[in-house]
């Protein structure tokens, strides 16, 4: 656990996407500390977001949805009480936010065209002379056909705008790091891989022999949900894993997991 206890977390700011409407009773209040993983659930219907404590193991819900699937989700990353999720077979963003205590009422802040696969939040890509503290962050979504994919992101007037066409078999799981390097992963497929691209070419980094579902990465680590039960985590140097978190008797379909920035 110690290699978990010792990351700095990311603190950017973002214009907040919407406006909040009515509220919904929440389980447990905000607590913004470092030393709590999240993750979702896809087989769940209301889906939820959990927290396990890295120090004890013990999880409990931070927020179910009214009703619906929850496969992806992602924590605005200056604002961390706001929350955006997608249910991987709808066409809706969604989102809710922490109201000291309550939740909002669930907002759709954009809707596409096909099914959204997976959700995260990155830089805007660089066009021409970079803007000071760098460029902003925006909210990334995909669409996936198994074929291959797009990746899109929302602009400030939350259009979307295409940043990055997947030409290869994909599920449409992607994230980014501290860097804005983009990651893919294999999704549910087992064997699984783990890319990275650069450049617009694609490497792998890592076979592993469970699913790579949603994908988290922070300081040289890449934590994912195995679309079983467990979380594991890579550190990227060493190429060692490690399981982080397991229970497979209640949960089953683990497909996303994240931090709190």
């Amino acid at each position: 656990m110690r290699i978990l206890l010792c990351l700095v977390f990311l603190s950017v700011g973002f214009l907040g996407l919407g406006t909040e409407k009515k509220v919904l009773p929440s389980p447990i209040p905000f607590t913004p500390i470092s030393s709590f993983l999240y993750f979702a659930v896809a087989s769940e219907n209301p889906g939820s977001v959990y927290q396990v404590d890295l120090r004890t193991g013990d999880v409990s819900t931070l927020y179910t949805r009214p009703h619906g699937h929850l496969y992806s989700f992602a924590f605005h990353p200056g604002i961390p009480e706001k929350l955006y999720y997608v249910s991987a077979n709808d066409t809706k963003i969604f989102r809710v936010l922490w109201l000291r205590d309550h939740w909002s009422e669930e907002e759709v802040i954009y809707q596409h065209t096909t099914y959204v696969k997976d959700i995260a939040f990155g830089p805007e890509p660089v066009t021409g002379t970079p803007a000071p503290g760098g460029p902003p962050l925006r909210l990334f979504f995909s669409e996936a056909t198994g074929a291959g994919g797009k990746i899109y992101y929302l602009d400030g007037r939350n259009r979307p705008v295409l940043y990055y066409e997947v030409r290869m078999p994909w599920a449409g799981d992607f994230a980014f790091d501290e860097n804005g390097v983009l990651y893919l992963s294999s999704g549910n497929r087992a064997p699984a891989k783990l890319y990275k691209v650069e450049g617009g070419t694609v490497y792998t980094l890592y076979r592993h022999p469970e699913p790579i579902k949603g994908f988290v990465v922070r300081g040289g680590k890449v934590y994912f949900a195995n679309w079983r039960g467990s979380v594991y985590v890579l550190d990227l140097a060493s190429g060692e894993v490690e399981e982080l978190f397991t229970n497979p008797r209640r949960f089953r379909w683990l497909s996303d997991v994240n931090f709190r920035d």
